[in-house]
């Protein structure tokens, strides 16, 4: 056994601490329910102390009742191994009984075992950076790393660091927020999308909840994320988009559009791109920069980056407007498809999505933020006649049902009818009909929402100049 004291190990172990911890689960079964949120397995340094509390963690999981015997016996031969001073694994296990702290005492501990375990683990990511950046690894591999395994520090501290709440306390809110909401009718309890229809259907984009804005290329999923996007940054909300697909140019361009929109004088965004629009026009364009340059709005065109590296630098945003006695508003996300995935599901894209699915749900409640995260469907849609999109259309992983707290689809039926051609004269005359009705609609399907109701609704879209507006604006 490895018996560092704390000041051997520089500050990163204390065996004391385990073992008083470890008593006093042996005591009593009701300290693994206290302590459970806080320490693993893996958090314990010494191996023996390690494969003791995996031992408790098991029977306590299962609901058995833990006994010196039985982690004896679960220890097996090892129990009656010798491993320090004539000592065998039986009589030791028997002696940590003797060390115990109380219960009151034993999350600290906890607590301080996981400190313990996140400095070994710093040091561990500073010696693989050394390693790599002296074993001439490409930088951008060895920083990935590095990031991903600090995030795992963060995430897994900001889990522990979450109280629990009586039902009490919770059930004080709850009125707290049903008063408030009588006392001011009509007002949202989230950030308003923008969009009248869909805050009144939603009640706005609620912090700590992921919402999921779906569909197939083409059908406006984007240039709804901008048209949101510029609400919210207007509002005095700031507003962080993560766009992997599309370029921070490319996206201004939309942007731009959306705020100089007006329906008797639209100028396409593309005309913006290349130039092509008149003076007035581009006076317009101007004016829109000029207003949108005090919104406070970012964009991270960075592409690849993975969760870790999106949830790193949404807490650093959090943090540089913590500082100016501000707070984060919604972070957007376009597309989740394109979060670089971790090697930890390397090949199984089910398992992937999924990881990352978990890992939007978790930003959200870890800054308590709106997350809008866009998806994705799946080329099961081109082979029906109804082209609108379900739930089951949802790509790779139905883990994304589960996750998000409301799942929003966009359809453009102008899309299809444009790339239709009628059979005989009469289709043809119904096909330009109906094109005629769908060339300004879109329809957003809130299709689940976990605290409220679902339905279609019917905008008016621009697709040409990116601008989303309720029906009848």
């Amino acid at each position: 056994m490895n018996a560092q004291t704390p000041t051997e190990s520089g500050a990163l172990a204390s065996i004391e601490i385990e073992q008083a911890l470890l008593g006093a689960l042996l005591n009593a079964n009701s300290v693994f329910d206290v302590v459970e949120p806080l320490v693993v397995a893996d958090d314990f340094a010494e191996g023996i102390h390690a494969q003791i509390f995996a031992t408790i963690a098991e029977t306590r999981r299962t609901g058995g009742m833990v006994t010196l015997q039985l982690v004896i016996a679960a220890m097996g031969g090892y129990g009656a191994g010798l491993i320090a001073d004539g000592m065998t694994a039986a009589q030791y296990v028997a002696r940590l009984a003797a060390a115990a702290v109380t219960v009151r005492e034993a999350p600290a501990y906890a607590k301080q075992i996981r400190e313990f375990a996140n400095r070994r683990q710093i040091l561990a990511t500073a010696e693989l950076m050394h390693a790599g950046t002296m074993g001439n690894r490409p930088s951008a591999e060895t920083a990935a790393d590095a990031i991903a395994s600090l995030d795992e520090i963060t995430m897994k501290s900001a889990a522990g660091a979450t109280p629990q709440v009586s039902i009490g306390d919770a059930d004080n809110e709850a009125l707290e927020r049903m008063q408030w909401a009588m006392q001011h009718p009509g007002e949202l309890s989230g950030i308003s999308w923008g969009l009248r229809d869909l805050d009144k259907k939603t009640g706005g984009l609620k912090r700590g909840e992921l919402f999921v804005l779906a569909g197939r290329p083409g059908m406006g999923k984007t240039a709804l994320a901008v048209c949101i996007a510029n609400a919210t940054a207007k509002a005095n909300e700031p507003t962080l988009m993560f766009s992997l697909e599309m370029g921070a140019v490319s996206l201004a361009d939309r942007g731009l559009a959306d705020v100089a929109y007006n329906r008797d004088y639209p100028i396409p965004y593309y005309s913006i791109a290349n130039g092509t629009l008149s003076d007035r026009d581009a006076t317009r364009v101007i004016e829109a920069a000029r207003k949108r340059k005090a919104w406070p709005l970012v964009v991270d065109p960075a592409p690849g980056l993975t969760m870790s590296q999106i949830a790193a630098r949404a807490r650093r945003a959090q943090q540089n407007l913590a500082r100016k006695g501000q707070r984060l508003g919604p972070v957007i996300v376009d597309h989740m498809h394109l979060v670089a995935a971790s090697k930890r599901y390397s090949g199984n894209r089910v398992n992937e999505v999924s990881e990352i699915s978990a890992g939007l749900k978790a930003l959200a409640k870890e800054l308590d933020v709106p997350v809008l995260a866009l998806a994705q469907l799946s080329r099961n849609v081109e082979t029906r006649e109804d082209k609108r999109p379900t739930m089951s259309d949802l790509r790779d992983s139905g883990s994304i049902e589960q996750d998000a707290d409301a799942i929003v689809f966009v359809y453009r039926d102008a899309y299809y009818l444009e790339r239709q051609t009628g059979l005989t004269g009469d289709a043809e005359a119904l096909r330009q009909d109906r094109l005629i009705d769908a060339q300004d609609q879109i329809e957003v399907i809130v299709a689940k929402q976990r605290n409220g109701p679902t339905g279609t609704l019917k905008m008016f879209c621009d697709i040409g100049c990116n601008a989303v507006r309720d029906e009848g604006f």
